[in-house]
């Protein structure tokens, strides 16, 4: 745990000997639920400074976690998204959480990243074989199976509207995608692969490979900005909602954080 005021690491906790690929807080600022390669997503209490819980629902890496209206999306390695309903345990009793496995999203290989659109009730996976799948979260079922990109889907995102979904990968391009019909609207081609992005249906911000952010006219097809950044692939990337804040870590151990100013 990090203070943006002071600059310094407040906590430090090791979960697994293994990579963690996801991290996110809960509402109320209160539990930190990270997912890592070794099969597990681990809960960790702000408040009492330990370890809460773990679930190992997954025979394979969890790549991506995501926490929407009480319930848990996990996607993984095994070529599953699994949908978990999660009551919280009694922290000062010590009882554990107790998850509900609500769906079991099937795919032909290895989930990469995933995101849902703003009503929690469609959501997008990427494969490492450059599938991008579109499912219906009440009924669990598949609406599109599109095989836009060539290798590994890095990063997918719903923009605003949910109307339109855009997927960067290893193949260094973006693509647009009508979520209604599953047409491809756009495709951008990247000088090097982009490995996360922030996007707001018109204007992308991405991480690149070699470290650098870049600014998107995503109409224009072209890069109206290029900031340097990390000396590696920048790996993550968080925008407030005011859009006017970015921090990004990258594989050169560092976290940075940004004032965009328009």
């Amino acid at each position: 745990m990090f203070s943006r005021d002071s600059k310094t690491i407040q906590r430090s906790v090791s979960f697994s000997n293994m990579a963690l690929s996801s991290c996110l807080i809960l509402p109320g600022d209160t539990t930190v639920i990270s997912s890592s390669w070794d099969n597990h997503i681990y809960f960790y209490s702000i408040a009492f400074g330990r370890q809460q819980d773990v679930l190992l629902g997954h025979d394979d890496a969890v790549s991506k976690i995501c926490w929407r209206d009480g319930r848990l999306f996990s996607a993984s390695w095994d070529s599953t998204v699994k949908v978990w309903h999660c009551v919280p345990g009694e922290t000062l009793s010590n009882k554990k959480h107790h998850f509900e496995l609500l769906a079991h999203l099937e795919h032909d290989v290895s989930v990469n990243t995933m995101d849902l659109n703003a009503a929690n009730t469609i959501l997008a996976s990427g494969t490492k074989e450059g599938t991008i799948s579109v499912w219906d979260v009440t009924t669990a079922t598949m609406l599109h199976q599109l095989p836009h990109h060539s290798g590994t889907v890095f990063h997918a995102a719903f923009s605003p509207d949910s109307r339109h979904l855009l997927s960067t990968g290893e193949d260094c391009c973006f693509k647009v995608i009508d979520v209604q019909t599953g047409m491809l609207v756009s495709s951008v081609t990247t000088e090097e692969p982009q490995r996360c992005f922030k996007w707001d249906g018109n204007t992308i911000l991405s991480g690149s490979q070699t470290g650098e952010l870049l600014v998107w006219d995503l109409l224009g097809g072209k890069v109206t900005e290029k900031i340097k950044g990390h000396t590696g692939a920048v790996t993550s990337m968080w925008m407030n909602e005011q859009c006017n804040s970015v921090i990004t870590g990258g594989e050169d151990k560092q976290i940075m954080f940004w004032k965009l100013q328009y």
